[in-house]
């Protein structure tokens, strides 16, 4: 007979264990995202950490040092090479991942983006497999860019895993600040540690990444603190 999660789903953050198991809603799809496995009509935690949900996905939050990749995130990457008609993009994890030549949208095999080493890509992991290497693909399911796209320009900032999920969230107290002291700039989050930041002036550029990257550490008070420091000191 096979035994069942007797424990639902925290509405709030809550502190787990390995072993420790949920139901999943009836009425819900869920994304099992990382440090978690769907096992026996419930979902386990592999790793220990604070589980997090919403309407669409759950997930184990923790500071990795490393990130491992999971099924529909999106992460930024970086072209290190091409092999055929596959390019070898690096995204932080254990392994390097691959993205086809025309995994983007609109494009063919005459008419596809000429990326060379150095190049940035925001991308969504479409195979995440831990023996084989993770596929990558700037479009979504239904064959559309949606945000998905190479990156020009811009700095990319070295952030925690955690960080990263609290800058995703929708009206993240961390990125308001940003809105009140810059008319102009483009931030770009990918859950595997790495930021995108492109302003219109390299100084505000320097002065974003400063202040992501001080985030890690202090309260948003004393990061907005240091934000204004850091615009007064650049002019």
């Amino acid at each position: 007979m096979t035994e069942t999660a007797s424990k639902e789903i925290p509405d709030k953050p809550s502190i787990v264990v390995c072993g420790d198991s949920f139901n999943i809603p009836p009425d819900k799809d869920l994304t099992v995202g990382p440090g978690l496995v769907f096992r026996n009509n419930a979902i386990t935690c592999t790793k220990p950490g604070v589980i997090k949900s919403n309407d669409k996905s759950v997930w184990i939050d923790r500071n990795n040092k490393r990130y491992v990749p999971v099924l529909e995130e999106r992460v930024i990457g970086i072209i290190i090479g091409g092999v055929l008609d596959e390019y070898r993009v690096d995204i932080g994890g254990a392994h390097v991942a691959m993205m086809s030549s025309i995994a983007f949208e609109g494009a063919t095999q005459r008419n596809k983006p000429e990326l060379k080493p150095g190049n940035v890509v925001f991308a969504r992991v479409i195979a995440a497999n831990k023996d084989v290497e993770p596929e990558l693909a700037c479009v979504n399911k239904k064959g559309k860019a949606n945000g998905l796209q190479v990156l020009e320009g811009g700095h990319v900032v070295q952030c925690s895993l955690g960080l990263c999920r609290k800058l995703r969230q929708h009206k993240s107290p961390l990125t308001q600040p940003l809105f009140n002291h810059f008319k102009s700039f483009e931030l770009c989050v990918g859950l595997n540690g790495r930021v995108w930041v492109r302003s219109d002036t390299t100084k505000h550029t320097v002065a974003i990444s400063i202040y992501l990257k001080r985030c890690e550490y202090l309260c948003v008070a004393d990061a907005v603190m240091t934000l204004k420091q850091t615009v007064r000191a650049l002019g």
